[in-house]
């Protein structure tokens, strides 16, 4: 194993105590493929040390706040998710413009804490954040108009999980065969602790009506976020898998590609059509636990050809209020999004090994339930 990713020599820096031994296992998988089977550059064994380390540290400083008092429960969460590339960030950007709502920013998901209490730490916090997000941004220059990074940003919930070790973040980077294993089937409970534990936190400076939370991934894991939210409203936006999954694959090979010394595309291929399917057949049974009131379905055709009129659906639905200023938000954000249109992703599926009758047989009964 390679000596800056040994456990030891990860735990090291960490001089707080991490809490609960949760993180352990997962950790001990994914560095060992890092070391093993990832052909990582060495700006690509140090940037992977370092991200592991800072998100230990914030796991730290979080179980230093919450080790010695009861926080209130967090307030009521709604959930977006889907199959990745399927529009769940542009429908999370444009509820983001409703001030009910709160999402975590990214410079919060990176700088937490100390709790920044005035303007002139966030803008610090904001600085460094971007500082990183500009070395990610030259190491894959086109990565941006894939995925729009800026620490101002409302970001996913897969970059909270880091701090349980259970996040397909770490997957997407490189290459992890185990570890990918591992998440497939893991206790993902102790993730959503953490996860929980980081929005009691964040509400000491700001308790919202709601948080607003997105994440690909909460598709496998219903169970274990009706655990921590017990009445979150979840939105599910469906999107054929023949054009999410080759998305998918490209975003992910373009990262590897960044960070390590080959990225096998076939593999890519294989194994997120393996997750993905694993994780949306879970969806299919899980989501029934979910009380009908609570759960709103979206087609992505129906929601990119009117995004005002499936919000307002969505409202109605769950007996939200859409006054007029956050409506007004809404209209202002996506006058700036057809102002701003980035350039095409380009993609096919046989890039990566991939065929669309495989594909459409792997999702067959969920593109038959949703009439995909």
């Amino acid at each position: 194993m390679n000596s800056l990713l040994s456990i030891e020599s990860v735990l090291k820096p960490i001089k707080k105590s991490l809490g609960e031994e949760d993180y352990r296992e997962p950790l001990e998988i994914l560095l060992r493929d890092l070391s093993e089977e990832s052909n990582l550059l060495p700006h690509g064994y140090l940037g992977m040390r370092t991200n592991i380390i800072n998100r230990l540290k914030v796991r730290a400083d979080l179980n230093e706040v919450i080790k010695n008092q009861e926080l209130p429960p967090p307030a009521t969460p709604v959930i977006v998710a889907g199959l990745p590339r399927s529009g769940t960030t542009f429908l999370f950007d444009l509820l983001h413009a409703d001030s009910n709502y709160r999402s975590p920013l990214t410079w919060e998901i990176f700088y937490p804490l100390p709790l920044a209490q005035n303007e002139k730490t966030k803008k610090e916090r904001k600085r460094k954040t971007n500082t990183q997000l500009s070395i990610i941004k030259f190491l894959v220059p086109d990565l941006n108009n894939i995925h729009p990074l800026n620490a101002s940003l409302p970001e996913e919930c897969q970059q909270i999980t880091t701090i349980c070790l259970r996040s397909i973040a770490y997957a997407l980077m490189a290459r992890a065969p185990n570890y990918m294993k591992y998440l497939k089937t893991c206790d993902f409970a102790p993730a959503m602790v953490w996860h929980s534990r980081f929005l009691q936190v964040m509400e000491q400076t700001n308790k919202p009506t709601r948080w607003l939370l997105k994440d690909p991934t909460h598709v496998h894991h219903i169970p274990e976020l009706l655990s921590a939210y017990p009445g979150a409203y979840f939105v599910f936006i469906h999107r054929n898998p023949t054009a999410t999954i080759p998305s998918l694959c490209s975003l992910s090979s373009k990262i590897t590609s960044a960070l390590s010394t080959r990225a096998d595309k076939e593999e890519i291929g294989e194994n997120l059509l393996d997750y993905w399917g694993c994780a949306i057949e879970k969806n299919l049974m899980d989501r029934a636990q979910i009380p009908e009131n609570r759960i709103f379905d979206v087609h992505f055709t129906d929601f990119i050809s009117d995004p005002m009129e499936q919000i307002k659906r969505m409202y109605a639905h769950f007996g939200f209020e859409l006054n007029r200023e956050n409506e007004e938000n809404m209209h202002h954000f996506l006058a700036q999004e057809a102002a701003n249109k980035t350039p095409s992703h380009n993609y096919i599926l046989e890039e990566f090994g991939l065929k669309e009758k495989q594909v459409r047989e792997r999702f067959k009964e969920y593109t038959t339930q949703f009439d995909l």
